[in-house]
């Protein structure tokens, strides 16, 4: 009975000196959001039309609605903004990028820089149908002695989901 009260004290004062380990639990949700790929098509160039001399720095400006303003110049022929179309899965967000200008080459000589800057959309917002249209917009500068010709270069124009 000695042995028997000895083992019980002992065990009495093991399971107070032992911490009591706690179970701890915590919960994490798994998601994904799968879409279909982007399709991003042009749908109409960047055009400042024809516009006469002489040139001393002035500003022909087409803007994202497509409106030109030739300030104290002469234009005439087609113009109006780069326009896109891009289609994914409906209600997505989309980033846009757009570089901030594009240099263009003289089909004879010399180059004309187009500031985009100033004329970019906001980032779109795919509809319920999953489509979306914005257009560019640019202000071209026109230093003195520009050289008679067709000015022109190519922009890239990048659409990924946010």
């Amino acid at each position: 009975m000695k042995k028997l009260l000895i083992s019980a004290g002992a065990l009495a004062a093991l399971a107070l000196s032992t911490p009591a380990f706690a179970a701890n639990t915590a919960s994490a949700n798994a998601t994904v959001n799968i879409v279909s790929p982007l399709s991003l098509t042009k749908t109409a160039d960047l055009n400042f039309g024809t516009v006469v001399g002489p040139f001393a720095g002035q500003v022909v400006h087409v803007d994202g609605t497509g409106a030109r303003d030739c300030a104290g110049l002469t234009c005439s022929g087609t113009f109006g903004a780069a326009a896109f179309t891009v289609t994914g899965t409906p209600d997505q967000n989309v980033v846009l990028t757009i570089p901030d200008s594009v240099t263009l080459s003289g089909s004879v000589s010399g180059t004309l820089d187009v500031d985009m800057s100033t004329d970019k959309p906001v980032d779109p917002t795919l509809d319920g149908t999953g489509n979306a249209s914005f257009a560019i917009g640019g202000k071209l500068t026109i230093p003195a002695g520009t050289v008679d010709g067709v000015y022109s270069n190519t922009f890239d124009v990048t659409a990924n989901y946010l």
